[in-house]
């Protein structure tokens, strides 16, 4: 009885990986069953289908190949007698085959009342779907991206298509410079994308709204982005330092000149993290890359950067200054809050740059200079106060010890006398 009842859990825990009522109800299933017996692991079909996302919902072999999958002691009038039989489901077929579906928003409802349902149509705007059209079938298609038998929903972090996965899915091919010589385009992007701000935070850090390939380029209409509208790109996120840069006078500057707003300091796929030496004069600057010898420029850069760094100076000052009175034992709660506004204020400083105009920069910064006076004053306070308890503890200690003396010598004096 004991074999028997493991024997019973041992079947229940295999049948999501093999569902025990497929092959008696699908012909294509029980039949491609058998087949996998003779082929290698990476060659069969049925172990990687009971994983897919389509099994999951329903859905089986025919809805994408067609057939009968009710004749099951006819191969012919299961497959080569039906019209509907697609054998073999060439590159070019693949986006208007998946299209069956994906694009009937009535048909998808049933499963989502949240999914997008024109990916064939932004796909043909893509320079893979255009590609595809000319008859090159070496651009991605649907399973090159998504996978074949074994396709997972997005949101499943083992599908080539999550969040972490989609750089690595790019590279594939765009990294592969035999594979991407005919089209002329360069293939260290994700060598690059890898040691830039977005790639160490998406792929080390783990963090999924760090941007990736699909999020600048686009999913199924992917485009590389002309000079302009990279900062249309870029202001997805970057909102403020966007609108910014477009009313700056350096915009039309580089408008003339054919270069790409945000991408003309900051790159393009090996984005670095941006530091305030950006802005200075030094070795570090990025304005001396095309203003070398440009008084005016050295001049506009040196204000903004003093700004900054006079502001990072007083925030210094008043955290020295806060912590020094909290560890002494004073209370500085309501200062700990002047050091918040400090601290936005940088950032709100540091993106108020993107304007090339001082004043305003300075009208941005004064915020935060107002609270670190705050903050100084308010540490200087609590230090002064408490230098002037530990006087008046001291002069009541000394008054203390004055009148215990007076009363131990005047006891003294009655035992003396008697």
């Amino acid at each position: 009885m004991r074999v028997t009842f493991l024997l019973f859990f041992f079947l229940i825990g295999l049948s999501p990986v093999f569902p025990l009522q497929s092959d008696s109800k699908d012909a294509c299933i029980s039949c491609h069953i058998t087949v996998d017996e003779d082929l290698d692991e990476g060659e069969k079909i049925m172990t990687h289908f009971y994983e897919d996302v389509h099994f999951e919902k329903g859905l089986s072999c025919a809805d994408c190949h067609g057939g009968d999958p009710t004749a099951f002691d006819d191969e012919d009038a299961a497959m080569t007698d039906s019209d509907s039989f697609l054998g073999e489901i060439t590159r070019d077929m693949e986006p208007e085959v998946c299209g069956k579906c994906h694009s009937d928003p009535s048909f998808m409802r049933q499963y989502t009342a949240h999914v997008k349902t024109d990916q064939v149509e932004q796909y043909w705007t893509s320079m893979h779907g255009m590609k595809l059209k000319e008859g090159n079938d070496k651009v991605a298609v649907c399973t090159d991206c998504h996978g074949l038998h074994g396709i997972r929903a997005v949101s499943d972090t083992r599908s080539p298509v999550s969040d972490f996965n989609v750089p690595g899915t790019c590279s594939r091919c765009h990294s592969d410079a035999n594979y991407m010589a005919e089209f002329k385009i360069p293939t260290d992007q994700y060598k690059k994308y890898k040691t830039s701000v977005h790639g160490t935070a998406l792929l080390e850090r783990r963090d999924s709204a760090a941007p990736a390939c699909n999020d600048c380029h686009g999913n199924h209409g992917a485009q590389p982005p002309n000079i302009a509208h990279i900062s249309d790109i870029c202001g997805t996120c970057h909102v403020n330092n966007m609108n910014l840069f477009q009313e700056s006078h350096i915009a039309e500057i580089f408008s003339k000149r054919q270069l790409g707003q945000c991408a003309g300091c900051h790159n393009y796929h090996d984005i670095v993290k941006p530091t305030d030496e950006f802005i200075s004069w030094s070795d570090k600057s990025i304005c001396r890359q095309c203003h070398e010898n440009n008084e005016k420029a050295k001049e506009l850069a040196t204000s903004l950067y003093n700004i900054i760094n006079n502001l990072k100076v007083q925030n210094s000052v008043a955290i020295d200054k806060v912590d020094n009175a909290e560890q002494k034992g004073m209370e500085v709660s309501d200062l700990q809050y002047e050091l918040e506004d400090i601290h936005q204020a940088l950032i709100q400083t540091r993106t108020a740059i993107h304007s090339f105009n001082p004043e305003y920069v300075q009208k941005v910064a004064e915020k935060g200079f107002k609270a670190a006076n705050i903050a100084i004053t308010g540490a200087d306070d609590a230090i002064r106060e408490l230098l002037f308890r530990r006087k008046g503890l001291f002069v009541a200690s000394l008054i203390i010890s004055f009148l215990v003396v007076v009363v131990y010598l005047q006891i003294k004096s009655y035992d003396d006398k008697g």
